[in-house]
């Protein structure tokens, strides 16, 4: 008999201690996911190539970078696709006089980037002016061939 209490004291005791490291991880936090220097630099420079094509009116290149299924949500709330985005600028409703972008933080999940930070705009939005200070997001996706842009939104900061 007490050979078998001790046999179970031993195994609880072993249990006891081998769970105390799951729990130790379970609640340690979880670091934030970062990009590689090479990807960082990847992507900051086809949000460059973004930017030079918005104020260009470069219709060839945003066709290459946004994705075939790319969605905008504007400062005015409205939600466009790519179709629609081509044809406001290509019409001239939406003009980029320039484009000035800060504070970029990218976080890298695989094959998808969240860059998010702030730019002020000097803009028109389907033909009103809506120049300002913007907060934005933007969704990258490594699909076939290079990054491209799957979805943004920006929201103007009041002031």
């Amino acid at each position: 008999m007490r050979r078998i209490l001790c046999t179970v004291v031993l195994i609880c005791a072993a249990l006891t201690l081998a769970a105390q490291p799951m729990e130790a991880k379970k609640s340690s936090p979880v670091p934030k996911p970062a990009a590689t220097a090479d990807v960082q630099q990847t992507l900051k420079d086809r949000f460059r190539e973004y930017t030079e094509a918005l104020t260009k009116r470069d219709l060839a290149a945003l066709d290459k970078i946004w994705a075939e299924d790319y969605t905008f949500t504007n400062g005015h709330g409205e939600f466009l696709t790519k179709k629609d985005r081509m044809e406001n600028i290509k019409s001239g409703a939406t003009q980029f006089d320039s484009i000035s972008r800060e504070d970029e933080e990218i976080r890298l999940f695989g094959n998808t980037a969240v860059v998010t930070g702030r730019v002020v705009l000097k803009v028109i939005y389907s033909g009103k002016e809506s120049s300002g200070p913007y907060r934005f997001i933007n969704v990258w996706a490594k699909m076939q061939g290079p990054w491209q842009l799957v979805a943004n939104q920006i929201t103007l900061i009041e002031q």
